[in-house]
């Protein structure tokens, strides 16, 4: 019990949280450094990696500096983040920006490179405009790697967020799962890791029904 404590207990202490607005107060904080960090990446991100693979000079000058980062464990760039901006939603919202900002921004980049060049031959012969070819060409042709990299910055945002509230929060889903286990509170970590879980669970069902209705547009 010291280590997994008993369901039942575990199922109590995560509904006093639930009565008393702990859970919510929480959950609020979290999902308010997730939404504002994972929305901007995301819009940032395919913006951004949809001009690289448009404009393929632009995207062979950026390339270098996007696998670099991509690569980088952003994670690792917290401690620099506190020391300049301090504990606070900010932070915790720029750690998630970061770290999704990136995968989104690759895959946008790679959907957009690899269009059929036949597809873009036969809009212009067809007299497409350089807007009307991006739009019905270069964007359907980009979208399964865009949602793809949707999808990737749905769950590994949810993995910024709580990672960064282990070390940067006064509240929050991550910072109550990193106080309980400091305190040895088994049913309580639990509980908090429960909530979580199902958090991620729903996000992915979310991800998973904008991927099939922003797919009959590819």
């Amino acid at each position: 019990p010291f280590f997994f404590s008993w369901p039942s207990a575990i199922g109590i202490e995560a509904w006093k949280m639930l009565l008393n607005g702990e859970l919510l107060t929480n959950l609020w904080v979290t999902g308010y450094a997730y939404l504002a960090g994972v929305g901007a990446a995301c819009v940032l991100g395919a913006m951004l990696g949809l001009a690289m693979g448009w404009w393929r000079y632009f995207g062979d000058v950026l390339d270098p500096y996007v696998v670099f980062f991509s690569a980088m464990p952003r994670i690792a760039l917290f401690p620099i983040i506190l020391m300049i901006f301090g504990i606070g939603d900010f932070s915790r919202i720029l750690i998630v920006f970061l770290g999704v900002f990136f995968p989104v921004l690759f895959n946008a980049y790679m959907g957009a490179k690899q269009t059929p060049q036949v597809l873009i031959d036969v809009a212009r012969v067809f007299g497409y405009s350089h807007n009307r070819l991006f739009i019905a060409v270069i964007l359907p042709a980009a979208l399964p790697y865009l949602i793809a990299g949707f999808r990737i910055g749905v769950t590994l945002g949810m993995i910024m967020v709580v990672v960064a509230e282990f070390f940067g929060a006064s509240s929050g889903l991550g910072q109550k799962i990193a106080e309980t286990a400091q305190l040895y509170e088994t049913p309580e970590l639990y509980a908090w890791v429960f909530y979580t879980s199902l958090l991620a669970l729903l996000l992915v069902w979310g991800a998973d029904y904008f991927e099939r209705w922003a797919m009959r547009w590819a």
